[in-house]
């Protein structure tokens, strides 16, 4: 039976809820019903096996929000069954919470924790663009962080986080990580708001294989060109050491980092690009990656209850072989979901999407594709508010 390590965090938000309980305090029960048809659920290239997965889901989310507080505290069962693929079946769990804190007019503080316990091959697709087997992954992330503002124009940011994926099966694909943080920016007396910024950041990666550690700084700016347009510019060099665990031979890298993010919001649209590239690590390959990521996503309302939106998410992991990077890796997966949605009252709407993914082995010459269409109810009641 699983261990549920994130009771704990459960009992301390509640807690922590009840001081301000007569501010804002509100409990959401939730469920859902997912029905999809997957054309390649082993993102398999040679031979392709379809199923239909119905997936039906109970959640319970809680916030409090008081002058200086506010907490949520969200929870969800998955239960997946699987028509013609039966070992598959699996109950999904996921436990997050979170806490900010206005100590005083100048220092902000905040928290999260999360917990969960998933099985699906696509389950990291729009993150990192890798795929798993359905080997059972449990994941635990712990972040903090504090915002200091210094005077009316500068502000300073520092925070730390934690990752660690174990799985039932496999150990090459395990993985823990940690980041620090820190950052300052400082408002520029412009025609148009713009903030200088400047970020330091350390990230430690443990695989199976080899422990890396990546150091960069970057420098950039946040302008708002309109009330409906703005961007955030960074880019800066990092020096990236890696350590093959087996024989301790040691390699060094070095190059540029960065993202561009542009943002555009008006009543019945809104769209966001990001580009980035930085040297990341994440379960599901045994070693760092230098990651290019591109993710469009648009959304248009359609009168007051419907609303249809179009993601894109694009990633290129590649590695040479040596001590930070372990293995040779070149693959490019791109991932094209467009959705509707419709409102049947605030406390009952509906999903129908299409998503198309190819995946590019470029190392090996070959690609999978995979195609799946799904529609989701989801029922909200709100029994506190």
């Amino acid at each position: 039976m699983r261990k549920l390590a994130a009771l704990p965090l459960l009992a301390f938000l509640l807690l922590a809820a009840q001081d301000g309980m007569a501010d804002d305090f509100r409990v959401i029960p939730n469920a859902s019903i997912r029905e999809e048809y997957n054309d390649n659920i082993f993102f398999s290239d040679d031979t392709e096996q379809d199923d239909f997965i119905t997936t039906a889901s109970v959640g319970l989310e809680m916030r409090e929000r008081t002058e200086l507080l506010t907490a949520n505290l969200v929870t969800r069962f998955d239960g997946l069954a699987y028509a013609d693929y039966n070992e598959l079946n699996d109950i999904e769990e996921y436990y997050k919470g979170s806490l900010k804190y206005q100590l005083n007019q100048h220092v902000r503080l905040a928290a999260d924790a999360g917990y969960s316990v998933d099985s699906r091959a696509d389950r990291d697709l729009d993150v990192t663009g890798y795929v798993f087997t359905s080997d059972v992954r449990r994941r635990q992330d712990y972040s903090c962080s504090a915002d200091y503002q210094a005077s009316e124009k500068t502000a300073l940011f520092t925070s730390y986080s934690y990752q660690d994926d174990q799985f039932e099966i496999s150990d090459t694909d395990e993985f823990t990580g940690q980041n620090i943080l820190v950052g300052l920016t400082r408002s520029l007396d412009l025609t148009k708001p713009t903030a200088a910024r400047l970020y330091g950041r350390y990230a430690h990666y443990d695989f199976y294989s080899s422990k890396v550690d990546n150091y960069s700084v970057t420098a950039g700016f946040s302008r708002q060109f309109s009330e409906k347009l703005s961007y955030v510019f960074d880019i800066g060099p990092r020096y990236t050491e890696g350590i093959e665990k087996r024989t301790g031979d040691t390699s060094y890298d070095n190059g540029l980092g960065g993202q561009f993010t542009l943002t555009y919001n008006e009543e019945l649209t809104t769209a966001e690009m990001n580009i980035s590239h930085e040297v990341s690590g994440s379960s599901g390959r045994d070693g760092a990656t230098k990651r290019t990521g591109l993710v469009l996503a648009l959304k248009h309302r359609i009168g007051d209850r419907s609303s249809v939106r179009l993601g894109i998410n694009t990633y290129l992991n590649k590695a040479d072989r040596d001590a930070a990077f372990v293995g040779d890796l070149n693959e490019l997966t791109t991932t094209l979901t467009p959705s509707l949605q419709y409102e049947f009252n605030p406390l009952i709407f509906c999903e129908a999407a299409y998503s198309y993914t190819v995946i590019d082995y470029r190392e090996t010459d070959h690609e999978i594709h995979r195609n799946l269409v799904f529609v989701k109810l989801t029922y909200k009641y709100p029994v506190v508010e």
